[in-house]
């Protein structure tokens, strides 16, 4: 009827099998130099395409969407950075 497969009661070990035991300073070094690598490649760095960040990127292209333009009347543009 259910998809869970039944426990095994008849294990004593009260430990699962698949646990690593790992030190936590190498774990947060290498987990926040994996994070800080990743900020920095997808939202610090320009594209070399445009030279442009991704939060300026995301600007323009609202101020375009929005019809916010050179050739036209001035418009206050808080919907595009709030």
């Amino acid at each position: 009827m259910s998809d869970v497969p039944p426990i095994d009661t008849d294990n004593d070990t009260d430990e699962p099998d698949d646990i690593t035991v790992i030190e936590i300073q190498e774990e947060m070094e290498s987990s926040f130099l994996d994070y800080a690598m990743s900020v920095i490649i997808s939202r610090a760095l320009p594209d070399v395409r445009d030279g442009l960040k991704p939060v300026h990127r995301r600007i323009l292209w609202g101020m375009f969407d929005q019809g916010f333009r050179p050739d036209r009347n001035f418009v206050k543009c808080a919907r595009v950075s709030g």
